[in-house]
């Protein structure tokens, strides 16, 4: 019996330094826990401005990209209208070279007529004075011999 009593106080013992670890280990876990859950309170509402600032951040990174894309869309559409409005111009200078260059072929070729024309008349009228000279000479040749037969 003394052994069963013996063995009763050991196990008695036993249990309650068992019980006594948990209680110190619950004891020394309870300052820590909280400790834990203020750290992990602080830890959370850390999380929550970053997120708030990230947050924020995005979306002025989403209203500046949107801002940027629509400014692209308006250089698109400024470049496509330049574009357009140089190819008109382009054509436009195009139609006009062809038209002076046609006008300018055209004038030349009224001025080379108009010197051939002058040139025609230049020698028709000298070819006139000849011709009055000449009738003139012979009417007086004519004369001439007409008088030297009547006075001789």
């Amino acid at each position: 019996m003394v052994s069963v009593v013996r063995s009763f106080v050991k196990s008695w013992i036993l249990c309650s330094l068992l019980v006594l670890a948990f209680a110190v280990a619950g004891y020394a876990a309870g300052p820590k826990a909280a400790e834990r859950d203020a750290e992990k309170a602080e830890l959370v509402a850390e999380l929550a401005v970053r997120d708030s600032v990230m947050a924020l951040r995005d979306s002025a990174c989403t209203v500046e990209k949107q801002s940027l894309r629509s400014d692209l869309e308006v250089e698109k559409a400024k470049c496509e209208n330049w574009e357009q409005s140089y190819n008109t111009l382009k054509k436009n200078n195009e139609t006009c070279a062809k038209a002076l260059s046609v006008a300018m072929q055209a004038s030349q070729e009224q001025a080379e007529k108009q010197k051939a024309k002058d040139a025609k008349a230049k020698e028709d009228e000298k070819n006139s004075m000849m011709m009055q000279s000449a009738s003139m000479l012979g009417s007086f040749g004519l004369g001439m011999l007409i008088m030297w037969l009547i006075l001789d």
